[in-house]
Formats: structure tokens, C-alpha cells, sequence
């Protein structure tokens, strides 16, 4: 790996000739994040490395800047830069904070807006993930199943909500899987105007970063062309790993939807008899991720109410698209009822509620499903 030990003054301005000049600010600064001490951390980084460095030679930066955030399975994060050049490292982080802690990340952040400073920024997160679940923390291994793993640890959905508080996104794109959730959208919900992600899993190559990379320094960030270019890339495999669902989403809407889809829920909150709800997950991930919009249309027995949820719908996911199936993992899902954006469904019989995980953490819960329920 091309760690090199390579120390940065982190100031706002550099010495040229004996005068201080301010480091010139740029149109765009995208940071991808990668959480790779996993087993991810092997070949993938060093794969999506190679293509951004391949899409950067190709003129992809548009007068911006690429940073990587990278932290692999063999030493200490290093933040780089990717320029025509290749693969530069800044600097090293040895002050032994797990990628996937709030600290960590915020001390990222801000080391991007000092190193490579700019009008605007777009965030790429890179690493396994779980979506919403949380099943809390465990002594034996301190695992968190959500966003991110780095060894034994993984960042709760709550906990990334709060590394993006304050800060500020022109877009954040999930090359992971199954953060296409509505749960997990609504919690990051202040800090981007758009969001690019997968409701089910995602394949192991992810997405087609020697195409995306001009996606995101376009003048406005290209996100459905993203989005689409990573959907064609498997959809043009065959067997098995044809298997993609990606959704971009809207998030001035997203408010819109949880008012829509609590206004379903408060006229009924049960599902019809023998209705088959559309999954995402399968194996250990069964029954966690359903299809919401499916939902709904189980639930509904209010034309208006339906109506509105559909209104709000058409505008929060402005683009998706699905493979016939999801077979990654088997056994094989059939997506015949997609409609972009996943919800986990609380059960309820003989008036008590089954919740899985720490799912009544989530501010989701809180505003939209809790009250349904009196809670």
C-alpha cells in the first residue's frame, strides 16, 4: 500500500518565495471516505484507487480537487490527494482514533476544507455497512452493525448523523451497501441536498469510479448519471451478478415523505391479510429491509392519504432503477415491487410492538412511526 509518511503543516496559507499566498480555493473538493479495514480493505481500495486515478488523467477534476480519506488493513489512515500525478499522501493519522468514530471523521472533515479548500463540497462513503441496524454494543467485540467497519468496530446511524452535523454536503454518495433506507436518510437529512445510494446490497466492485469521478465535478454534480452508471455496469453482467437497485434522492422532500407516510400509518397501521411485502435482504439481513412505498400500498385505505404519500414520493426519488433480481446472496429476490427506498416494518400484535436492534434510537421512529402507536 502507498503509505508514506509525509508530514503537512495544516494552515490556510503556504510560504512561496518568502511571502504568504492563500491556498486557492476551488470549485469542488469531493472526499472519499474509505472505512477499509475490513476485508474490503485487501484488493477493492486499491482497485477504486486505481480508477480515480485513471479518471483524473482523464481530465475528470474540472478545476477541483480529490481527497481520499483512506484507512486499510495495514497501518494508520493516511488523507491523500489524487491529481494527474497520481496518488499523493498529506499526511498520516496515528492519534489511533477507529475511522468509523465521530472524531475521526470530523478530524477529517475539517483537514479537507483546510487542505483543499473550495465553494462546495461532495462526500463519497466507501466501506461495508448494515443500513439502520444496531444491535448495540457487545464487550466480547464492540460491534456495531450499521455504517462502516474498521476491525471489530462499526458507526451507528445515530453517530454518523452526528459526525455530518454542521457540516456541509453539495452531495454525499453510499458506496456501500443498503444505505438507501429511509430510516438512515432521514437521520443524515440536514447535512446534503441529495443522496446516492442502494436500498439492498451492493456488489463488492462497487461503483465505477474511472466514470463517476466527472459525474461529481461537473458545474452541478451529474448524480442520476452516476447513479445510472453504476446501475449499467452490472446490469449489463449476466447470472447472478446481475444485481443492482441505485436511487437518488431529493432530500428537500424527505419531510414531506415522513409527514405522508405517518398520515398512512395513522389510518392504518396493518398490513392486508396475505399481502407479500417486497424484501431486500436476505440471509442474516431477512426481514429488516422492505420496499416502502410496497409497504404503503399494504397499509392504505385512504385515496387521499396514498395520493399524497405518491405526491411526496415522485419528489424525494428522482431516479431508480433495479435488476430483475437481487441474487448476491442467495436465495435469490425477486424485485418486482421496487420502488427505491427501504423501511424496516415494526410488528405489532396483542398491542405490544416487536423491535429489532436499537431501532427506537432512530429519529425516524421518534417522528414518524412512534406516534402511530401512541408512543
Amino acid at each position: 500500500m502507498r503509505h508514506y509518511i509525509i508530514a503537512l503543516i495544516l494552515a490556510l496559507t503556504v510560504t512561496a518565495c518568502g511571502n504568504d499566498e492563500p491556498l486557492t480555493t476551488v470549485s469542488r473538493t469531493v472526499l472519499v471516505y474509505i472505512a477499509g479495514n475490513n476485508s474490503l480493505g485487501y484488493t477493492y481500495d486499491e482497485r477504486d484507487i486505481a480508477e480515480m486515478e485513471t479518471a483524473v488523467k482523464a481530465g475528470a477534476l474540472n478545476g477541483g480537487r480529490l481527497l481520499v480519506y483512506h484507512a486499510d488493513v495495514t497501518g494508520n489512515p493516511v488523507l491523500a490527494e489524487i491529481t494527474e500525478d497520481g496518488y499523493t499522501p498529506l499526511m498520516e493519522y496515528k492519534d489511533g482514533l477507529s475511522s468509523v468514530s465521530v472524531g475521526a471523521m470530523k478530524q477529517a472533515f475539517s483537514d479537507m476544507r483546510a487542505v483543499a479548500p473550495a465553494d462546495d463540497y461532495g462526500l463519497v462513503l466507501w466501506s461495508h455497512a448494515s443500513g439502520w441496524i444496531d444491535y448495540g454494543r457487545s464487550p466480547e467485540t464492540k460491534l456495531n452493525r450499521s455504517w462502516g467497519i474498521d476491525g471489530k468496530y462499526q458507526m451507528t446511524i445515530p453517530d454518523l448523523g452526528r459526525a455530518l452535523e454542521g457540516e456541509y454536503f453539495s452531495f454525499i454518495y453510499f458506496d456501500c451497501c443498503f444505505m438507501g433506507n429511509i430510516e438512515s436518510l432521514y437521520e443524515i437529512r440536514h447535512a446534503t441536498p441529495y443522496v446516492v445510494a442502494s436500498p439492498a446490497e451492493t456488489p463488492l466492485d462497487g461503483m465505477p469510479y474511472d466514470l463517476n469521478v466527472e459525474c461529481f465535478f461537473k458545474k452541478t454534480p451529474d448524480l442520476v448519471g452516476a447513479a445510472e452508471n453504476t446501475f449499467s455496469t452490472y446490469d449489463n453482467l449476466s447470472g447472478r451478478s446481475r444485481s443492482c437497485t441505485m436511487s437518488v434522492y431529493d432530500m428537500a422532500y424527505i419531510e414531506e415523505v415522513a409527514s405522508a407516510t405517518r398520515a398512512v400509518m395513522l389510518d392504518n397501521a396493518v398490513a392486508a391479510e396475505g399481502f407479500v411485502q417486497q424484501q431486500y435482504g436476505t440471509a442474516g439481513f431477512k426481514g429488516l429491509f422492505y420496499d416502502l412505498t410496497h409497504y404503503m400500498y399494504s397499509l392504505s385505505t385512504d385515496g387521499n392519504a396514498l395520493a399524497a404519500y405518491e405526491a411526496a414520493m415522485d419528489k424525494f426519488v428522482i431516479y431508480e432503477a433495479h435488476t430483475p433480481q437481487m441474487a448476491l446472496s442467495l436465495p435469490a429476490i425477486d424485485l418486482n415491487n421496487c420502488y427505491g427506498v427501504s423501511c424496516y416494518i415494526v410488528e405489532a400484535s396483542d398491542g405490544r410492538l416487536t423491535l429489532t436492534g436499537n431501532y427506537s434510537d432512530l429519529q425516524w421512529w421518534k417522528d414518524v412511526v412512534a406516534p402511530v402507536y401512541g408512543l
